[in-house]
């Protein structure tokens, strides 16, 4: 399959749940969670990038390689492309070794799971036609339902079409995808031929809606709280598929 190297995006620099990436969750640090997984699944290294000390030093203690201090110029709101390359630059002139597949994954989805990322993995290395592929939770507002407010203060359809019939059952519409933020999956050459993580024709990897909880908000904390410390997470049992459009 070649040489798989994951990169964990974890920036000390989070505003609306400042140093999110080492609040704990159920006693362990968030980034303590993919970490986990990503040392559980078929990549070969587990890079963590960040910029701050405490981040650093709990990945480090998960497991995590954290050979580096991410640039200041990439430790603010950056594409993420731009983090990944960095990483894999850095690992490909500290090895000698040219990476084929670079997975990046984003901490604030911490019921990500070894089986997911290697979901992701597979579709790009078993599918040549395939530019990357990542994970993907259930869309549950409809893009059909929603509106636009314009300038008169009147609202209209943000799709065209009339909001009645069929188009008003949820049942009868096509099922839809959003990433979750969780793993993507990306041919080297691509990621630093098209400067995107993300590169058509893509593969996708379905999660649980409560498996794609990603971690924005406070309310999204206290969610995740809820299922992992209330209700009990069972990191190997959440239900999931892969496919590729």
């Amino acid at each position: 399959m070649g040489s798989i190297v994951a990169v964990v995006h974890a920036r000390g620099g989070s505003v609306r749940v400042p140093l999110k990436n080492i609040r704990p969750l159920c006693g362990r640090p968030l980034v303590a969670w993919t970490i986990e997984a990503a040392l559980g699944s078929k990549c070969n290294r587990v890079i963590v990038s960040t910029d701050h000390a405490g981040i650093a030093e709990a990945s480090a203690g998960a497991g995590a390689d954290v050979p580096f201090r991410r640039p200041a110029d990439l430790a603010q709101d950056v594409a993420s492309e731009l983090v990944t390359q960095h990483a894999i630059r850095f690992h490909e002139e500290e090895t000698g070794e040219r990476v084929d597949i670079a997975v990046t994954i984003q901490p604030t989805t911490p019921f990500l799971t070894a089986a997911d990322i290697d979901a992701c993995v597979d579709l790009v290395a078993n599918s040549p036609e395939l530019n990357s592929a990542f994970t993907v939770g259930p869309v549950n507002q409809r893009p059909e339902w929603m509106f636009l407010r314009d300038e008169t203060g009147r609202a209209r359809k943000f799709l065209e079409g009339r909001l009645g019939g069929d188009m008003g059952i949820s049942q009868t519409l096509p099922p839809l995808w959003h990433p979750n933020g969780g793993a993507y999956a990306t041919r080297r050459d691509q990621l630093f031929g098209s400067d995107a993580i993300l590169i058509p024709p893509y593969g996708i990897h379905t999660m649980s809606m409560w498996a794609s909880i990603d971690i924005d908000e406070e309310i999204d904390f206290i969610y995740a709280e809820q299922i992992a410390c209330r209700f009990g997470w069972d990191r190997h049992g959440a239900t999931s598929s892969a496919g590729a459009e």
